[in-house]
């Protein structure tokens, strides 16, 4: 696997925001505004993604990376699900109201139509798993953006800095999959990792777009005889549009 320039900033970007994670969880013992549904999520993403981690061996690199990542991501689970007493206060889980439903089923469908279409009239289980995490990655961030929308971007700065990481990672890897299709011949174009790859930068900027034009995506959304709605469950009722309880964990 070649190496250029956009890939190892892409790689320092996701490698710096989960060291920033762990610094926050682990040294500082500060969960503010942490969605534990995205490290779930991400975690889910690396253990998919790496099934080819001993059948297939491309560079040192990529092989340590891979270790990393899902180990790094397992460890932050276990800091935020098993926290210690003064990590434990500053979690609050429900702030964290997405439906894990809402993230995991559309990846996994579009996943499977993907891999039918590209592989018929076979059905490759490794390339279906790819794809599945290639999709989650994007969407993992829903949880994430959430709790930043529902406090209007007034969050935690180190939420803010690990977002951009979040981003930088994204964004250089979309120019180095460009990159290495005009000039590695063997690789092509992949409409998968561009559509996701740019829904995945769009989703980590959509509360600060929402905020600058004052917009409420919920409220748009809302049938005429529907109440006014807020993504505090304490004001949540039963009335609204569909596509908010499909999101939203009212539980």
């Amino acid at each position: 696997m070649a190496m250029n320039i956009f890939r190892l900033i892409g790689d320092r970007g996701r490698d710096l925001s989960i060291l920033l994670m762990i610094k926050r969880l682990r040294k500082e013992r500060n969960g503010t505004d942490v969605s534990i549904k995205t490290q779930e999520f991400f975690c889910i993403v690396y253990l998919t993604r790496y099934l080819d981690l001993f059948t297939t061996f491309y560079s040192l690199y990529n092989y340590v990376l891979k270790i990393l990542y899902i180990t790094s991501s397992l460890y932050i689970l276990h800091l935020l699900h098993s926290p210690s007493a003064d990590l434990r206060q500053t979690l609050k889980k429900n702030e964290d109201i997405s439906r894990r439903s809402f993230v995991l089923v559309p990846p996994a469908i579009v996943a499977f139509v993907c891999t039918v279409i590209e592989n018929s009239p076979y059905f490759d289980v490794l390339e279906y798993f790819w794809a599945f995490s290639v999709i989650l990655e994007a969407w993992a961030m829903i949880p994430q953006v959430l709790i930043i929308h529902r406090k209007r971007c007034a969050v935690d700065k180190g939420i803010l800095l690990y977002c951009f990481f979040q981003f930088c990672h994204r964004f250089f890897y979309i120019l180095n999959w460009i990159y290495r299709s005009y000039h590695e011949p063997f690789y092509q174009h992949h409409f998968l990792v561009y559509s996701f790859g740019v829904i995945h930068c769009l989703l980590i900027v959509l509360p600060w777009v929402w905020k600058y034009f004052d917009i409420d995506p919920f409220q748009l959304l809302e049938r005429p005889s529907s109440v006014t709605r807020s993504l505090d469950r304490d004001n949540d009722t039963e009335s609204g549009p569909l596509i908010y309880h499909l999101i939203v964990d009212s539980e």
